[in-house]
């Protein structure tokens, strides 16, 4: 995705999530938009289709949702023209709402698919070293050959054959 849509999803999430009062009521709030993205699944691609006159996307809306926030939301994503952000806004509202609960979130990249008991312990070891909760995401890079790499907003550390190898070649080169 695009680093200005990227942008804007974040804006609606954090305008969204601004809107609760407290914790409980933003984890209520994300539940919402979450039921009525799942209730609108079968017309998304018509409520993203730009030929389609945005007051008939609302009415459909207002029919459709219960009155409440969520509903709010949709229809200014459509009257904006911006209901093909949901995805995002939704990952974001998620983060948001981790960072109210004070959960970090931090990706795991390994060479290959780690197992759960491997997967928990470096769970482990990440929230004692960063003295917090943590929700991790694992992928997997074959480039790495070996090793991990573990990004937390700006701390980044790669401890894999692939950047032993370059430093080994910097190394080699000087």
């Amino acid at each position: 995705m695009k680093t200005g849509t990227l942008i804007l999803a974040n804006r609606y999430a954090k305008a969204f999530d601004r809107i609760a009062k407290n914790t409980d009521e933003a984890a209520r709030n994300l539940a919402s938009f979450e039921d009525a993205l799942k209730n609108l699944q079968g017309i998304s691609t018509y409520l993203v289709n730009p030929t389609i006159n945005s007051k008939i996307k609302e009415n459909l809306i207002k029919k459709s949702l219960p009155d409440n926030i969520a509903r709010a939301l949709v229809i200014v994503l459509i009257k904006e023209k911006r209901f093909d952000l949901t995805d995002e806004i939704l990952k974001q509202l998620n983060v948001l709402l981790d960072e109210r609960r004070g959960i970090k979130r931090a990706k795991v990249t390994s060479a290959v698919k780690l197992n759960e008991e491997t997967k928990k312990q470096i769970q482990t070891a990440l929230e004692k070293y960063f003295e917090t909760k943590l929700t991790l995401g694992f992928e997997e890079d074959e480039s790495l050959i070996s090793g991990l790499k573990i990004k937390m907003g700006d701390f980044y550390i790669e401890d894999s054959s692939r950047s032993r190898l370059s430093e080994l070649e910097n190394a080699l080169r000087e």
